[in-house]
């Protein structure tokens, strides 16, 4: 299980099986929580998912801009990444851990709109 890109979720049928792994799980997580507004990018651990006992855990550890609701922001991202998992992967049991590891100034925040 430990090992990036091990098979982890697995389903079988009597004519279809399918393997997903923990590195296209964590992928669609880090899609999922870019893609939220308010996020300013993965920060320390990144983003981690891990299958162990039917239990499929991403640990969503991100950056935010400056003046964003982080209560706010870190329910969406637990909400997006979730939505995402489950779309796309419908896991048997789920759980979405968001850190907000750091607040940063927006691109368009502190710049001299004067020109100089």
């Amino acid at each position: 299980m430990g090992r990036k890109g091990a098979a982890v979720m697995m389903e079988h049928s009597d004519s279809f099986a399918y393997t997903i792994s923990e590195s296209a799980l964590a992928k669609i997580a880090a899609t999922a929580a870019l893609g939220t507004k308010g996020v300013a990018g993965k920060k320390g651990r990144g983003i981690v998912v891990k299958y162990l006992d039917g239990i499929v855990a991403a640990d969503v550890h991100i950056q935010a801009y400056y003046g964003v609701q982080l209560r706010t922001l870190a329910l969406t991202v637990q909400q997006n990444v979730a939505k995402a998992l489950t779309v796309m992967a419908d896991p048997k049991h789920l759980e979405v851990h968001v850190t907000i590891e750091d607040v940063v100034m927006s691109p368009h925040e502190g710049q001299n709109h004067t020109g100089g």
